[in-house]
């Protein structure tokens, strides 16, 4: 395998036995790694976990800034493509993910976040989902978090104490520990980054499923290179007995049935979850009547409320050494992988984001576009991260690099203001295409209909959100004794910005139906090297823009609907609830209506947190697995 992948103790096809099992755990990504685990923790119990990906953990893999860049090869990453956006210039969202151990942890930023109390607390006060509140759930991340290995990156760039100072500026403080109950609701973070000691991506399959680990838990299965193409019921129907597998890639037909003597759980995440109920024929009776799938259970919620997390890059052009483009220069980029493979240190040791700012909308001041630690209707603390008016629906990561998905802009040295909607109101849907139904054994095709600010409430949150960027664009230059002009926001020369969009676009090495048309340079700068030679048509030029206090609601939403992206927290689309009209999973995350299935992944999130969702993802597949243990009587 390339860059010295390791052996691995798994069973790849068609050498699985048709042995049955206590438990079946369909996919190995962020929450299934710790729920087999968790359940192979019973030396009386025995756990297969079904992987559609491989394990093939190399040196890219396994370095925090390489492996966020998805269109690596060896990365086992995916891109679903939307159907195309209404009202934001007929753009696909592209839902990146990963198909191996460890799932999306794999290629993610690495970035623990559990979210304030107050948006848990709002799951038991909104939702009944009393379970679910932060009472419940604190103990779980307090465990995890002795196994997951968290730090702030020693090494950073000089532009970051001057964003501490921005932050300060505007009514911001700087906390050190983002994920302490006691932190403030709004402020400036120091980001934990889920890497070791010795400088290693810390995955989810790496933490709880090593090679030793497997190894030593013979009642530990592994299955990797089978795809789940549907789950098999019982007579009676509410029941599953087991699931139906293929070889993923194809080289050995025909599907084996896998059977289960206690319970199945799936944590094929946000869109291959609802895609695996459906086929089996758990979801919308209209919509799969289309398919002639039989009907089991009408769960009407199965695959509906997607929710995703939605970005918009501000940036300024600041000095290079200063920001991620300094990797562009190989002399700096072999330093620093020298640095990071002996001493485990340096730029490549850490993730692309050292800061981000979470903050509640309402209490950023109108006309000064600074932050109130008092709500001036209620007269409210804003600060209270366990008061439910608090919790933020803005996040501003702060990452010095060009983030622009689709577009790459030559000779400019960027820092991203990367303004996000982490509690939109907007709703899209996960469901089986009419148009191209899947062959026998084979997934279906898939129609993602993305939620991109559908809901007006969310347009009127995305332009506060990106006048506060600029705003913090704003003082940044005030604060930061180098040039810092504003290249890229709402008021730009947009002929500018088109080209730059259509020049990534129509790069030769672009890929083409189903996979990124190009590189995300947040996550590898040095994508950039020779790109010049395909801008011919763009003149490397400042372009005047308006100010945060000038620009208007027209030339922001202009701006946003060319550059918005998914910034990849997509969930709830089996969301629990309390009746199995307004969800898919009950609080025990059982499938309603169903003895023994059960789901564990960010589909069952109620609704979306205001977090980036490893954390709360790693958190519902450690509390489902000691939910089961302790219904066998394990635990």
């Amino acid at each position: 395998m390339p860059f010295f992948s390791a052996s691995y103790p798994a069973i790849s096809p068609p050498n699985l036995p048709p042995k049955e099992h206590d438990y079946i755990i369909i996919g190995a990504g962020t929450a299934g790694c710790v729920l087999a685990s968790t359940l192979s923790s019973d030396p009386n119990s025995t756990v297969l976990l079904l992987e559609k990906g491989h394990e093939r953990d190399n040196l890219l893999s396994r370095n925090p800034l390489l492996s966020q860049n998805f269109e690596f090869p060896w990365l086992q990453s995916i891109c679903r493509l939307s159907e195309p956006v209404l009202g934001a210039r007929q753009q696909r969202a592209k839902m990146w993910a990963a198909e191996a151990m460890g799932g999306t942890s794999r290629i993610n930023g690495s970035l623990w976040t559990r979210g304030i109390p107050a948006g848990y607390d709002s799951w038991a006060q909104e939702f009944g989902l009393t379970e679910w509140s932060w009472e419940k759930v604190e103990p779980f991340f307090d465990k995890i978090e002795e196994n997951i290995p968290r730090k702030e990156p020693v090494e950073v760039l000089g532009m970051v104490s001057y964003v501490d100072k921005t932050a300060e500026a505007i009514g911001l403080s700087v906390e050190e520990d983002l994920n302490s109950p006691r932190a403030k609701a709004q402020a400036c973070f120091k980001m934990h980054q889920t890497v070791d000691e010795k400088g290693k991506k810390a995955s989810q399959n790496r933490v709880w499923l090593d090679a030793k680990t497997v190894e030593e838990r013979p009642n530990l299965t592994i299955a990797t290179g089978y795809a789940a193409t549907r789950l098999e019921m019982s007579s009676a129907g509410a029941r599953v007995d087991g699931v139906w597998a293929r070889d993923a890639a194809g080289k050995h037909p025909g599907l084996k049935l896998l059977k289960a003597k206690r319970e199945v759980i799936v944590c094929s995440g946000v869109i291959g979850t609802p895609q695996l109920l459906m086929m089996s024929g758990i979801g919308p009776r209209d919509h799969l009547g289309v398919f002639n799938i039989p009907i089991i259970s009408d769960l009407k919620q199965v695959g509906r409320n997607l929710t995703d997390h939605v970005s918009f890059p501000i940036m300024s052009e600041i000095p290079r050494n200063h920001t991620l483009h300094l990797l562009q220069n190989p002399f700096i980029l072999i330093w620093q992988l020298l640095k990071w493979l002996v001493w485990g240190k340096g730029l490549l040791g850490a993730s692309s984001t050292p800061r981000t700012i979470f903050v509640q909308s309402t209490a950023i001041e109108d006309s000064s576009m600074s932050v109130l630690d008092q709500n001036p209707d209620t007269g409210n603390s804003t600060m209270n991260a366990h008061d439910t008016a608090n919790i933020p629906n803005i996040e501003v990561m702060i990452t010095p690099v060009n983030t622009f998905l689709e577009a790459v802009i030559p000779n400019k040295s960027l820092t991203s203001w990367y303004a996000t909607l982490v509690q939109p109101f907007s709703r899209g849907q996960v469901q089986l295409s009419a148009s191209a139904p899947g062959k026998d054994g084979d997934e279906p095709t898939l129609q993602i209909i993305y939620p991109m600010l559908t809901d007006e409430r969310d347009r009127a949150v995305m332009r506060k959100a990106i006048r506060f960027s600029m705003r913090l664009a704003d003082e940044f230059a005030k604060q930061y004794p180098h040039s810092a002009a504003l290249s890229f926001a709402p008021g730009m020369d947009l002929e500018y910005l088109d080209s730059a969009i259509e020049a990534k676009s129509d790069k030769p090495n672009a890929k083409k139906g189903g996979a990124a048309t190009g590189v995300p340079d947040v996550a590898h700068p040095h994508t950039q090297m020779s790109s010049s030679s395909t801008q011919q048509g763009i003149q490397d030029e400042q372009h005047r823009i308006k100010s945060w206090k000038t620009v208007t609601d027209q030339e922001i939403d202009e701006y946003a609907d060319r550059v918005w992206a998914s910034a990849l927290h997509a969930t709830s689309t089996c969301r629990m609830s309390l009746s199995p009209e307004d969800g898919v999973v009950d609080q025990q995350l059982r499938v309603h209506g169903f003895e023994n299935l059960r789901i564990a992944d960010a589909s069952v999130f109620p609704m979306i947190p205001s977090a980036h969702t490893m954390a709360p993802t790693v958190m519902v597949g450690r509390r489902v697995g000691e939910m089961i243990l302790q219904d066998a009587g394990r635990v």
